[in-house]
């Protein structure tokens, strides 16, 4: 039996971090065949009974024994495998779990915060790369129709030419999920070394350069799906936040017009407001 035969009957059972931990491994198995149980759990920022507890978890008897079925596991099958971390006809349910907990977890304050600098009218920056670039596309459409000045630079040479023109009172966005796009790194860099303007970055959960450069980071959750080295991660939990930030501040425009005695022209379902409270 190779690792794929071995833990595919006990995936279901996998938590969200025992599911980013079988997903390194399956994304970096040469690596991981070469590995010492210290130097995976420093890789993963856990610590080596950990790795044991998941080794277990999902049927090897330990890591001797993980290693040696891993070497023997063709890495071509990766190619053929089902991308989906748990079995499609269970995937549905994971995948409102992901965006629910997305939700759940969203940090008030922090959408408060946002909401405050967007009052003042502020130029927003969006910076996204790969299959990010539909939710900055989304995100564009949305904060557009609102009236904000909304600039999208979509390739390499037009981020350069933006990030040397950046203000101190341009909001920014960087949307990337996984946070670890260097290209973007380096982007995120300059923009704190050349300007005072407030870094909005969405990424995943996992502890990542991005998030740890922003001056406000929202977390969403998603299960990492590849085929044949294309990312087709979902990113609706991604479009599910920025739809809560443009709700938010549809519901404080809406708050300061009515005390104004103008006609609103935002309007807001209940169940949306219950979101907030």
């Amino acid at each position: 039996m190779d690792f794929f035969e071995i833990t595919s009957q006990h995936i279901n059972t996998l938590n969200y971090n025992e599911k980013e931990l079988y997903n390194h491994i399956i994304r970096n198995m040469e690596e991981v065949k070469k590995s010492t149980i210290r130097e995976l759990a420093a890789t993963c920022f856990v610590s080596p009974a950990t790795i044991i507890r998941f080794l277990r978890k999902i049927g090897f008897s330990g890591y001797s024994d993980f290693i040696a079925i891993l070497k023997y596991t063709d890495t071509d099958c990766e190619e053929n495998h089902n991308p989906f971390v748990v079995p499609q006809e269970n995937y549905r349910i994971e995948y409102l779990k992901n965006i629910y907990e997305s939700v759940r977890v969203l940090d008030n304050e922090k959408v408060n915060k946002i909401v405050r600098i967007l009052k003042e009218k502020p130029r927003l920056v969006v910076m996204a790369r790969g299959l990010n670039k539909s939710v900055g596309h989304y995100f564009e459409y949305i904060f557009s129709g609102f009236g904000f000045e909304v600039v999208f630079p979509e390739d390499h040479y037009f981020r350069q030419m933006l990030l040397n023109g950046i203000r101190n009172t341009d909001l920014v966005f960087f949307l990337t999920f996984g946070g670890e796009d260097k290209e973007l790194i380096k982007d995120i860099e300059l923009l704190n070394i050349r300007s005072k303007a407030t870094v909005v970055s969405i990424t995943s959960a996992n502890n990542n350069p991005v998030q740890n450069m922003s001056h406000i980071n929202l977390y969403v959750f998603a299960d990492y799906i590849q085929v044949h080295g294309i990312d087709m991660t979902s990113r609706i939990s991604m479009i599910s936040l920025i739809e809560l930030i443009a709700y938010k501040y549809m519901e404080e425009m809406a708050e300061n017009e009515e005390h104004s005695s103008q006609i609103p022209y935002y309007s807001l379902d209940k169940g949306i407001r219950e979101v907030f409270q």
